[in-house]
């Protein structure tokens, strides 16, 4: 679905709240306390209510009409949006649905600075729209078998210049991706790890990899042990050896040419704090590229996930994270 269709589906905030409605109740509405299916709907009429600013003191705020449903058994009154991502906002219906509509379509991701520009919202409130619906792309915790290839990337940092060496400072990201067959396509895993020495690898293969897969990775030192319990094959790139065979890694190598598109190209640095979201929306468009609509799958995780809270988005950093620029990071090799 792409903005135009957004724009003539959900152009009045009727329009969105029935599609939303529909989405969420598709047996018809139900109260939100008691489950009851005796609700009637209404629209609060539009009003002013007065809040107090420290500079300004109080002002009289507009507040917009409403529509709002009520149970007839418990008396309960609640929104369609009450209990899920989209509460509290104080944003239209519309203005979220066209944010996802923008974000799901952009291949190289979108930055808030466009989002901002595009949905006509503050840049605070774009950055957090962003990252909430980024929130709503995470993905889930699968094992992979049949034919799986494991590699490591490094974000951000500083290049050493008395070293000579690419990865001081580096924030390590693990991708692991089980290739596609003829029933299904390639899938991928990837977050941030603390180093790619021995005992994480371990971890890693042990949650997402099945027992009985064939695992291929380069020669680094850290995935020298998985041959004592997993069938296990390498490429050696330091002697030019890129692909033997079904022996090779330039799957994950593709995402991670993906993944470092969209952070060099379109955000130019990101910190480690908020870098797994930005994976989850590189992994979530990857996973489901084949889907009929990427947008009806956002809008349903947005309703029934829970809310990112903002103090969450702007907690301090620890003070080893750095951050990606375009310099360092067109000077990481893949």
């Amino acid at each position: 679905m792409n903005l135009i269709d957004v724009t003539k589906k959900f152009g009045t905030a009727e329009a969105a709240n029935d599609f939303l409605e529909r989405m969420r109740w598709p047996e018809g509405v139900r109260c939100v306390k008691c489950d009851g299916t005796k609700v009637s709907k209404y629209v609060k009429q539009a009003s002013t209510r007065m809040r107090f600013s420290a500079k300004t003191g109080y002002v009289e705020k507009p507040v917009p009409a409403r529509i709002l449903y009520v149970c007839r058994e418990c008396k309960r009154q609640f929104s369609v949006t009450e209990g899920t991502i989209f509460n509290d906002t104080h944003l239209p219906l519309q203005k979220w649905f066209m944010a996802t509509a923008l974000m799901v379509n952009a291949k190289k991701g979108l930055s808030a600075k466009q989002m901002e520009r595009d949905v006509e919202v503050t840049y605070k409130t774009a950055w957090y729209l962003c990252h909430r619906i980024r929130e709503a792309m995470e993905n889930e915790n699968g094992v992979f078998g049949g034919t799986v290839e494991m590699d490591e990337t490094f974000m951000g940092g500083r290049y050493d210049e008395r070293r000579k060496r690419a990865r001081y400072a580096k924030q390590p990201v693990m991708g692991v991706i089980q290739r596609g067959t003829e029933e299904e396509h390639s899938k991928v895993h990837a977050f941030p790890i603390p180093h790619v020495r021995r005992e994480v690898i371990a971890d890693v293969v042990k949650n997402y990899v099945a027992p009985e897969a064939q695992i291929y990775t380069d020669e680094g030192g850290g995935y020298r042990h998985l041959k004592d319990k997993h069938n296990h094959a390498i490429v050696i790139h330091s002697k030019g050896e890129y692909v033997r065979g079904e022996v090779h890694t330039n799957s994950i190598e593709g995402f991670w040419s993906l993944v470092k598109r969209q952070i060099i190209g379109q955000h130019h640095f990101v910190s480690v704090k908020h870098l797994q979201r930005y994976l989850n929306e590189v992994s979530f468009k990857f996973n489901n590229r084949e889907a009929e609509s990427l947008f009806l799958l956002v809008i349903i995780r947005l309703l029934i996930g829970s809310a990112l809270k903002y103090k969450t988005l702007i907690a301090t950093e620890a003070p080893q994270q750095r951050l990606l620029s375009i310099k360092d990071a067109a000077e990481e090799p893949f």
